[in-house]
């Protein structure tokens, strides 16, 4: 599918695949070869395909073709609070349009064209739609790292303070923590390849004698970019440190019923004892005969538990309920 948008009064507006011709921005989305081939010649340069969006090198994701910047950013869509899909978006900034070429939707690609015209620098050039679109995808990127902080957060909270008579799923919680940790790792790959994007584009403007105030707009979506990175970078250690700390609250659950199962294991051993001593089939047993015998085994039984638990009491090692 292609997405032809034209300038219209400050902003964009769509006028399909057959307003290719005079479109500032054409966006490809899941283009197919006729499609790929078509826009190629229009521009006269030919697209990067799928095969090399996916590449990881950077000199296959940020070059020059011809004199145009073609770059290569992994970003985020189908975000539901939890996780995400990345996968690759290509830009090329020829002389007079945008073109993008992608394989999922990312809301930027959806949210900008409503309020192009309120981008900081509006839209009326092909640099100032590149920027206004990379400035929407820099801040849907701070968006979901944000949420992702506040969704560690209560996963904090809900470990280390629940509520009263609260009872906590630990391998629930060891579930959230890994949905978190994978979502901070794609924001941190996703903000890699950004910083990458802008750093390479920014000398791209400056070949081009782009606007300065356009070129100093890139270099505060970079440091935005840089400091969100540091930001998903401390979320990273914090979901780290969780799941160091719910692993070691199960181990010590797991030591609490250990011992539990210890301290009966030894308080009913004295009693075993007893019992295997008189159900020995001996001939020649004198409490076998006496009258008493019976309840003397069991008063022995009874009285080698209460000293077990009061040895064990006195010990600090059990405590009575």
């Amino acid at each position: 599918m292609i997405r032809a948008f034209h300038l219209a009064e400050g902003g964009l507006r769509d006028e399909g695949e057959a307003g290719a011709e005079g479109a500032v921005w054409l966006d490809l989305v899941e283009p197919d070869e006729g499609e790929r081939a078509g826009v190629s010649e229009l521009i006269g340069h030919a697209l990067p395909t799928r095969e090399e969006q996916e590449e990881i090198e950077q000199s296959s994701r940020l070059y020059l073709l011809g004199g145009v910047p073609v770059m290569t950013a992994q970003l985020p869509s189908g975000f539901d609070g939890k996780k995400a899909v990345l996968e690759p978006v290509s830009f090329l900034l020829t002389e007079d349009r945008v073109v993008t070429v992608r394989h999922h939707t990312p809301r930027p690609f959806d949210t900008f064209p409503q309020r192009a015209g309120q981008a900081s620098l509006g839209c009326h050039s092909a640099e100032t739609v590149l920027v206004g679109l990379l400035e929407a995808i820099v801040d849907r990127l701070a968006d979901i790292t944000e949420h992702a902080g506040r969704e560690i957060d209560a996963l904090s909270r809900a470990s280390f303070a629940p509520d009263e008579g609260a009872d906590v799923d630990h391998q629930q919680t060891l579930r959230a923590i890994g949905l978190s940790d994978g979502l901070v790792m794609q924001l941190r790959e996703s903000l890699l390849t950004m910083e990458r994007l802008l750093g390479f584009l920014l000398p791209a403007l400056e070949t081009r004698n782009a606007d300065r105030e356009l070129r100093g707009l890139v270099k505060s979506f970079l440091r935005d970019v840089r400091t969100i990175a540091e930001h998903a970078g401390f979320l990273q250690q914090k979901t780290a440190l969780l799941l160091d700390a719910t692993l070691g609250l199960i181990n010590i659950e797991q030591a609490q019923i250990i011992k539990i199962f210890s301290v009966v294991a030894v308080v009913f051993l004295p009693p075993t004892l007893i019992a295997s001593i008189y159900g020995m089939n001996f001939a020649f047993m004198p409490e076998l005969e006496w009258r008493y015998g019976y309840p003397m085994a069991l008063a022995l039984m009874a009285a080698s538990v209460v000293a077990a638990l009061a040895i064990f009491r006195r010990k600090g090692w059990f405590r009575w309920r």
